[in-house]
């Protein structure tokens, strides 16, 4: 039996951690030889031997590790992808929003210096914690719920980071609000750290907002190829010529092609003469002279006369589909230095962890009092620097708007 390639839509995705743990669990898959996932399309694309692995086990790999395989009906998929994606924009954007501006104002009245421009009633504790609330369990809550997914499987990923790192400081500041006697006690300054928190996930979200503007632009590329093909073909069938959806037409078939019409099928010409635009698949903008006997491309545009096509290409073996497939493959193939990328970003986790619980160590014994302050506040900017992870989001990223 000859191997099969599939591609799906995962929900879920958020870093380079979440494809590395998908493609590992693809490829303990009997059947499956090959697994790759893209970060940027949101897509797996596996290759497998069909009669071992079917659409359940694909789909019972992929959550297991805590995500959501898209499988079936491929349209209602794509139509329900755009209206999340639509949905997911403008609730980052209202997350960004109000993370920002509340941000703003804890920052506003306790940094050093600014806080002294600032409203008394901005530089009041209780009311900083007010503010920061919503923040870090409302905009915050995607890091969280992506934490306890990949705990509850027992991995960690860049979400895992952010989750610590401004709970850290978040927990930090709170007790320091309600019980600021404690820490005096032991010498420390009570000082909250709530913009810490607050602006790292407002960060953090715009930097989620724009990569989810990336994806919903670069998807455009594929519809605006789709958009060229035509919907209908007129078909002489019985003497009659006849209107009728493209996805109707079938081979040896001969379709009327009228003036300032496109072509609907890929073709040669058996009667008539014309001049035609390929400017689609040629990029060159003067029309094309074409008389009976020659090849043409559907979706061109017939600018002329009028002639009889008789169709030797129809759907997915049309040149405009063929040139669709190579896109969608190209956006979810994956470049050699995207493959290391994710390698590094599998083992960037951990090493990030370690490097905190070690930084928190060293701080607290060996640091300038009060070092309990000051091993937190490290901490915390060991895992909030590490937390965005560029090296795994800018590579598929840039390749996909490149593609």
């Amino acid at each position: 039996m000859a191997e099969t390639k599939k591609t799906f839509s995962v929900k879920g995705m958020h870093c380079a951690s979440c494809v590395t743990l998908i493609e590992r669990s693809l490829k303990k898959v009997e059947g499956i030889k090959n697994a790759t996932v893209n970060l940027a399309t949101e897509e797996a694309t596996v290759t497998f031997d069909p009669e071992k692995v079917t659409d359940q086990h694909l789909s019972s790999a992929v959550a297991n590790v805590g995500y959501q395989a898209l499988l079936g009906d491929e349209i209602a998929h794509e139509r329900d992808e755009q209206v999340e994606r639509q949905k997911e924009l403008r609730d980052l954007k209202i997350k960004v929003i109000v993370s920002l501006v509340l941000g703003s104002l804890i920052l506003w009245g306790s940094f050093p210096g600014l806080m002294k421009t600032a409203p008394t009633i901005l530089q009041n504790f209780w009311v900083q914690l007010l503010l920061a609330t919503p923040v870090q369990f409302w905009a915050g809550w995607s890091f969280y719920r992506a934490t306890i997914s990949a705990l509850r499987h027992r991995t960690a990923n860049m979400d895992t980071l952010v989750a610590i790192g401004t709970t850290v400081a978040y927990g930090y500041s709170a007790f320091i609000t309600v019980l600021p006697h404690v820490v005096e006690r032991i010498g420390v300054e009570p000082f909250p750290y709530f913009d810490v928190a607050t602006i790292i996930i407002g960060l953090i979200l715009l930097g989620r907002y724009f990569e989810a503007r990336a994806k919903a632009g670069t998807s455009e590329a594929i519809k605006k190829l789709i958009g060229l093909q035509a919907k209908t073909a007129r078909v002489i069938r019985n003497g009659k010529e006849t209107d009728i959806p493209i996805n109707e037409v079938e081979i040896g078939d001969i379709i009327r092609v009228r003036p300032g019409e496109k072509i609907s099928v890929d073709g040669i010409i058996e009667e008539g003469e014309s001049s035609i635009d390929e400017s689609m698949v040629t990029g060159e903008s003067i029309p094309v002279d074409k008389i009976k006997g020659d090849t043409v491309v559907g979706a061109t545009i017939n600018k002329t006369g009028s002639f009889t096509v008789r169709a030797t290409k129809i759907g997915q073996e049309t040149m405009l589909a063929q040139i669709i497939k190579l896109v969608q493959e190209a956006q979810g193939s994956k470049a050699p230095i995207q493959r290391l990328a994710d390698l590094v970003s599998s083992y960037f986790v951990p090493i990030v962890l370690m490097l905190a619980i070690t930084t928190f160590v060293v701080w607290y014994d060996l640091g300038p009092t009060p070092a309990l302050t000051f091993a937190l506040l490290n901490t915390v900017a060991v895992l909030i620097i590490a937390c965005p992870c560029a090296m795994g989001l800018a590579t598929p990223t840039a390749i996909m708007v490149g593609t």
